[in-house]
């Protein structure tokens, strides 16, 4: 009996002991818990601003031709000011949500088709809900688009303007829903339902379909390949789309965008869009495409230089006006000063199939160069 007593006595000393091994990790998750059933809300913004020198030296206050947001000749410009609010999601706490806040010329231009008015809904670049929904994110708002390889903040592209393809193959946003599922640990899939191109207020009753497969095998590939179908267009006017000839068509889009991290300094890319345009109601058809090469390379002491190649195809007028194609070359140094401040500088060529596409000096012409001196501040 003694030593059953004692026996007992020591197993009790023990689990007395030991009460804090379990109830430390038992805190430790507590807290975990209560932080991740409150995700912090967050701010990040930059502002981005140029100064360009366009060698056919249009005339004062005319646009620089060709380009998506980087329009201002001979003039010191507020390209972009832009401020994010984000809630991210976590199992404790599905719902969140996403606001850009922007102001500037790129602002103008981004919701310049809209609908619903350009100084409707220009200050509000993204504005949507996400909830997660176990492995699956659901959105629903105002987003911008699953295409192309670069982005509307130039920070986070190679070059500092935009290509071809981004200003005339694909659109800059949508409105409607957003679903991502991870279908394996290297591969995510998209659907959208949306109003269409660039439309918060739908123009023509009709919605566009999207899908999107994102694949990455590694950390030195990165294969996406988006899809995108419906009405565009609206029966008095370009439509939220922006195309040059009143109507709805019909529109069908393929983009493809590959990145390879050759080495950790060496990066290429390409992006391969196609389009066709059938119309309704008597409105023309017709198609677009267009391929893009990038090359970056990353040096010492925060430089770095970057090239790109571009062709894109207009052969029925509908995205720039004219039965052209059109040709660019970008070459573009960079330094970074510290690691929220970007400084640029950038030569292009262009090159337009049809004469007169150009503002000039004189009147207009088939060939562009330019020279930007850029400044982008993060915070």
């Amino acid at each position: 009996m003694k030593k059953t007593k004692y026996g007992m006595m020591i197993v009790m000393a023990l689990i007395v002991a030991s009460l804090p091994l379990f109830l430390a990790p038992c805190a430790s998750a507590a807290d975990a818990a209560k932080a991740d059933a409150t995700p912090p809300i967050t701010y990040n913004g930059l502002l981005d601003m140029y100064y360009m020198l366009d060698f056919n030296h249009p005339a004062p206050g005319s646009l620089v031709t060709g380009r998506a947001f980087d329009v201002k000749s001979d003039s010191f410009s507020l390209s972009l000011l832009e401020l994010n609010i984000n809630r991210a999601v976590t199992k404790a706490s599905p719902l969140g949500f996403t606001a850009t806040v922007t102001l500037g010329k790129t602002a103008d231009i981004v919701n310049a088709t809209e609908p619903g008015g350009v100084n409707t809904y220009k200050y509000l670049q993204q504005l949507y809900a996400t909830y997660l929904f176990g492995k699956t994110t659901v959105d629903f708002g105002k987003f911008v688009t699953m295409m192309g390889y670069e982005v509307i903040e130039s920070s986070s592209n190679d070059n500092y303007s935009r290509g071809l393809l981004f200003t005339y193959a694909i659109p800059f946003y949508h409105m409607g829903l957003r679903i991502t599922q991870p279908v394996s640990s290297t591969l995510t899939a998209q659907f959208h339902i949306v109003n269409g191109w660039n439309d918060v207020e739908d123009e023509n009753g009709g919605k566009s379909l999207g899908t999107q497969l994102n694949w990455t095998p590694n950390s030195k590939v990165n294969l996406i390949l988006n899809w995108m179908g419906g009405d565009e267009g609206a029966p008095t006017n370009g439509g939220g789309i922006g195309f040059a000839t009143p109507g709805i068509r019909n529109t069908q889009t393929l983009d493809f965008v590959g990145v390879f991290n050759v080495t950790p300094l060496m990066k290429l890319g390409m992006n391969v869009d196609y389009a066709s345009a059938k119309g309704k109601g008597g409105a023309s058809s017709g198609n677009w495409s267009g391929e893009a090469l990038y090359a970056r390379y990353q040096m010492p002491r925060g430089n770095a230089i970057a090239l790109r190649m571009e062709h894109f195809e207009d052969p029925n007028g509908l995205r720039t006006g004219f039965d052209q194609n059109m040709n660019e070359i970008t070459f573009t140094m960079e330094h970074v000063w510290r690691s929220d401040l970007i400084t640029r500088l950038e030569f292009r060529h262009d090159h337009a199939g049809a004469n007169g596409f150009f503002n000039t000096g004189s009147g207009s012409g088939r060939n562009q160069d330019t020279l930007t001196f850029s400044q982008v501040v993060k915070f």
